[in-house]
């Protein structure tokens, strides 16, 4: 899964980063969960923003209220492009989310906005954000809200083999309280006329203390 997603998204970086740069302008309530979220982890060491993307907006948005934001992504040229996208501060390496290169409970905080999403079972991905996380980390996750998985093999005349995967509120819910998460909020909403054409899901939780 992780070698698709990368190769992927290496292939599209350039226009990924085009068509997403600047959505958070036009996404009033994820603005603002974002930046309930930023002010939260400001001063609380490093917060991860984890799948980062070409783009790199989750993060940049997030370390503009205060945090200290580390992007992490598989993709090489994601990783390229964005760098040369956003301020020099903000810092961006190389990783899996399933081997994340950070030791365990060095970070305060993460937030995956959509980097959950393409695999069938996402267990292992929130055991390894729990691990880096310390007491009383906070994470901020948003997927795609239902059932099934739909698979896309072109983005805009380019090749890409990725599924999309649908969680339900519930289960995934639980599979973070299991991966060792407190949950603290569940919420879906329905999709802007400009997104992808399913609810989103969006659940904040943390380490306990």
């Amino acid at each position: 899964m992780s070698e698709r997603v990368r190769a992927s998204f290496d292939r599209i970086a350039e226009q990924y980063a085009a068509d997403f740069a600047d959505e958070l302008t036009r996404k009033p309530y994820d603005a603002a969960l974002l930046r309930r979220f930023a002010e939260r982890c400001a001063g609380r060491g490093i917060t991860l923003d984890v799948g980062c993307g070409p783009a790199g907006h989750v993060g940049r948005f997030v370390a503009g209220h205060g945090a200290r934001v580390v992007g992490v992504d598989l993709a090489p040229r994601s990783l390229s492009v964005a760098r040369q996208l956003n301020d020099p501060a903000l810092a961006f390496v190389a990783g899996d989310m399933h081997a994340l290169p950070f030791a365990s409970g060095a970070c305060g905080a993460a937030v995956a906005f959509y980097s959950l999403i393409y695999e069938a079972d996402p267990s292992a991905a929130l055991g390894e954000l729990r691990r880096v996380l310390r007491p009383g980390g906070a994470l901020l996750v948003a997927v795609h809200a239902g059932e099934g998985s739909s698979h896309f093999s072109d983005y805009k005349g380019l090749p890409v083999d990725v599924e999309l995967h649908l969680r339900s509120p519930e289960r995934f819910a639980a599979q973070i309280g299991a991966a060792g998460f407190e949950i603290e909020s569940v919420d879906v909403r329905a999709p802007y006329p400009f997104e992808h054409p399913s609810q989103r899901l969006y659940v904040g939780a943390r380490v306990a203390a």
